[in-house]
């Protein structure tokens, strides 16, 4: 289990020129008075960002998915596949930075939301359990059980991968 408290994992990992990005956590963020952005994963430095945030500052939450200059807030979600609840969630999103139309947004094996523009590939720094190698910024307390980053394709074992971990887990989920 991985839990920290106003910290985060930095890692050097040149993304540079890489395509086909695919990002697979199992997670729940705990609730923090005055939090407004509750960072996943990613960095989010001005610009080539690549992340996965929580948004809390409004009435209704939203997963926002950070890509190149811009983003995606992201707050309808189908049965059981909200990963913006307190329990936790299988959540995958997969950068396609050849393909503008095949990024894709995945929790608990539902297709949940894709963005058309490309993604950058700019990233060689990437933090986990915030958007932010600056330990003070965009971070929460919350839980991180499990962590995968690899490239290739989004195909029917990423499908298969959900399912494993909903059972691995313990998470409740639709059929998939």
């Amino acid at each position: 289990m991985y839990f920290r408290e106003k910290q985060c994992l930095t890692v050097n990992y040149n993304l540079n020129g890489e395509n086909n990005l695919n990002v697979f956590i199992v997670f729940r963020i705990l609730e923090v008075a005055g939090a407004t952005l509750n960072g996943i994963f990613g960095n989010d430095n001005g610009g080539n960002d690549r992340y996965i945030a929580v948004r809390q500052d409004r009435t209704s939450k939203e997963l926002r998915i950070g890509y190149g200059y811009g983003h995606v807030d992201i707050y309808g979600f189908l049965s059981k596949a909200n990963p913006l609840t307190l329990n936790f969630s299988v959540l995958s999103v997969h950068y396609n930075t050849s393909d503008e139309n095949n990024s894709l947004v995945y929790c608990k094996g539902k297709y949940v939301s894709n963005f058309t523009e490309e993604t950058s590939t700019g990233e060689n720094t990437s933090s986990i359990g915030s958007i932010s190698s600056d330990r003070t910024k965009y971070t929460s307390q919350k839980h991180i059980a499990y962590f995968s980053l690899y490239h290739g394709r989004f195909s029917a074992k990423d499908k298969i991968i959900h399912k494993y971990l909903c059972k691995r887990y313990r998470i409740d989920h639709d059929p998939i």
